[in-house]
């Protein structure tokens, strides 16, 4: 692997996350008023939460110490409703009033049982996504703790961000609709169940905010319980760990399975970052080999899940389902999984395939047809990059 390519893509890395980072502090997904950005993709110029907190660890280890901080303040003071609700939706514009999403959400009816008091985030065209705030608390650990910074001054957003997670979880399931990190999947509070990394990254963030803020009760109390119901599914999981599980009654009766063990590369994220798992975990190899073995593509790319369709590609004001690549960003999750497990042969493997398909930005996905459009420069691509190439060494 040559080094000076690796260098130059961590300067291009600098770059393209410095120009994602607004003044107001918002980071967006991709910046599309660059030159460079294409045309007949979606435009990514809006702040996903979850993408932005990936990309402040990322500046965090690049030495790029404001634009968490002013981020962190634009979470707290722009976010739409966040301050009253203390949870976040699944986008929203540079400025921080709300944005939907182009996928066509699923048709959910919220029970009559959910809390009124959370009503207030079902919003026409967004979803409620719980790993978004679990994302954010494990930024904010990650940038005090790489800086010694005082986190004093997150204590507000510290405290709604790790309050909305207990407030949006019942006991045993979350008490809204879930969506997954992809934006696809939807879990009914009637299912009683839960998206496993979404569950994993909800933990991390309330240990997080725990070790941060002190040992509040409810923190505590949740956490036990969101602890709790991971062990159940990993107890009940023979041989790999489900993305998705349903314990309710009306999951029983329907006609999809109680555990979706469909390999979701997300599934990584139960190791990094939420360090929910060992490496080694035997189940977790496990479930890292089904990831390799269904979602390899282009001779050593990563789908997000078998027969991905998005594209990220957008005609006529209509999302178009032409069949995913591979991501970019998966890859170096891959590499940052294997750095854990002390393989750094197979971490720079997988670390390394991305590099030979581009050419100065990392895109959104790339694909076997080389005249078909992906969103680039991605920053959580970048963000991915920077990650791995740290835990590689070479940052």
């Amino acid at each position: 692997m040559k080094t000076q390519r690796i260098k130059e893509l961590i300067k291009v890395s600098e770059q393209v996350i410095a120009d994602g980072s607004l003044e107001n502090g918002a980071v967006v997904a991709a910046n599309s008023d660059k030159a460079f950005y294409p045309s007949g993709v979606q435009d990514y110029r809006y702040v996903w939460v979850r993408d932005a907190a990936y990309v402040c660890m990322a500046a965090d280890l690049l030495g790029l110490k404001d634009i968490a901080e002013k981020f962190f303040d634009w979470c707290l003071n722009r976010a739409e409703g966040f301050k009253e609700t203390h949870l976040f939706h699944n986008a929203y514009h540079v400025n921080g009033t709300i944005h939907g999403t182009l996928i066509p959400p699923a048709e959910v009816r919220v029970p009559a049982s959910v809390s009124e008091r959370c009503m207030d985030v079902i919003h026409s065209g967004t979803q409620f996504q719980p790993d978004q705030s679990g994302s954010l608390l494990i930024a904010i650990a990650h940038h005090a703790e790489h800086f010694k910074t005082r986190v004093s001054r997150f204590g507000k957003l510290i405290d709604k961000a790790a309050s909305g997670i207990c407030r949006s979880w019942g006991g045993d399931a979350f008490v809204l609709p879930c969506y997954d990190l992809w934006e696809e999947r939807c879990v009914l509070p009637e299912h009683r169940g839960f998206h496993t990394y979404s569950l994993a990254m909800c933990i991390a963030g309330l240990r997080a905010a725990i070790k941060l803020s002190g040992k509040k009760r409810t923190w505590i109390q949740t956490e036990k319980q969101m602890s709790a119901a991971f062990a159940e599914v990993y107890s009940r999981s023979a041989k790999s760990i489900p993305r998705t599980y349903r314990a309710g009654k009306s999951a029983q009766r329907s006609t999809t399975p109680r555990e979706d063990l469909q390999p979701d590369t997300s599934l990584l994220g139960l190791v990094y970052p939420s360090g929910i798992l060992d490496p080694l975990d035997e189940r977790m190899k496990a479930t890292v080999e089904k990831i390799i073995q269904a979602n390899t593509a282009d001779g050593g790319g990563l789908l997000r899940y078998p027969h991905d369709l998005y594209c990220g590609g957008v005609r006529k004001g209509w999302v178009t389902l032409t069949g995913a690549g591979a991501w970019p960003l998966l890859s170096f999750w891959m590499s940052t999984y294997y750095s854990l497990c002390g393989d750094r042969g197979n971490a720079e493997k997988h670390f390394g395939w991305p590099l030979d398909k581009i050419d100065n930005f990392l895109p959104e996905q790339v694909f076997k047809n080389k005249s078909k459009a992906s969103v680039s420069a991605l920053l959580w691509s970048h963000a991915m990059f920077v990650i791995a190439a740290s835990f590689l060494g070479h940052i």
